[in-house]
């Protein structure tokens, strides 16, 4: 009997690039030496109609975006052995399976996204009195009156492969949400995001699989203590380069760009791509 899959046509735009990861995360099931073991990823992926073949020749995007994944999960696995009911927040989640690869049976998890993603995010997993999937912009403060976290806990905030698309100002404007509707009652806030240098967000025409959508980047950061000057409460913790992670899988590297291996420790380069940690009161 053929099964049915869920149309995706309603994804276009930034809405479309979470196929990007969702592949990652998917084919990287298939590699012996895989990084990231995500069966939920596998189970989504095989449910919807999508043509993902058009990403095929993205293998830097799909081996950093599970590095990426990789680190954030180790990021807020440390953070829970101290808070293990806390609540997170995961903006911009698309086809984010991190709750089902972590989960203590303790924590309280929101998944924020645009309504055709919610829409069809709800048709392929299952919602549950600690995991829920909230519809909107992350941009409308209306998803935080939607948020119930347990004021003993403290909040963790994820918004992985999300900032890029955003503007300064649109950036600016969700930090200040968060710090006005959110750090008077629960902070310390910690919160993990992904950011990319200037260059690199105004090159969405060269990138392997980004390109291969409608969506644009909009915003790039050179210097990441530049948040603490926005006058938001934020605190830089840490600054992870994740690039340089790659070169720990020499065996997933095409073979014509291992003479340019060394080019991904020099600054311009390495800050190409890294994780922010960071603390908003």
């Amino acid at each position: 009997m053929t099964i049915q899959k869920e149309s995706t046509a309603k994804l276009q735009g930034v809405p479309e690039t979470l196929m990007i990861t969702l592949y990652g995360r998917y084919t990287e099931q298939s590699y012996p030496d895989c990084m990231l073991k995500d069966e939920k990823a596998v189970e989504i992926a095989e449910k919807i109609d999508y043509d993902f073949y058009k990403y095929a020749q993205g293998w830097v995007s799909q081996v950093t975006s599970v590095i990426r994944a990789r680190i954030i999960d180790n990021l807020l696995k440390t953070f829970l052995v101290n808070h293990p009911q806390a609540t997170v927040i995961n903006l911009g989640g698309g086809f984010c399976t991190r709750f089902f690869r972590i989960d203590n049976d303790k924590i309280n998890w929101y998944e924020v996204d645009f309504p055709e993603v919610i829409e069809l995010k709800d048709k392929l997993v299952q919602q549950s009195n600690r995991y829920h999937l909230i519809a909107g912009s992350i941009l409308d403060p209306l998803w935080i009156e939607q948020i119930n976290p347990d004021v003993n806990q403290p909040l963790f905030i994820i918004m992985e492969g999300v900032s890029m698309y955003l503007s300064s100002e649109e950036n600016k404007a969700l930090f200040s949400q968060i710090q006005t509707m959110l750090a008077p009652k629960y902070a310390p806030i910690e919160m993990v995001f992904d950011v990319m240098n200037r260059k690199t967000a105004a090159s969405t025409k060269r990138h392997d699989t980004v390109s291969k959508t409608s969506a644009e980047f909009k915003w790039g950061i050179d210097n990441s203590q530049e948040l603490e000057t926005w006058d938001l409460g934020i605190t830089l913790k840490d600054e992870i380069y994740f690039l340089p992670e790659s070169v720990k899988y020499p065996q997933r590297i095409k073979p014509v760009w291992l003479k340019y291996i060394a080019f991904i420790f020099i600054p311009l380069f390495k800050n190409n791509a890294r994780i922010l940690q960071i603390e908003i009161n």
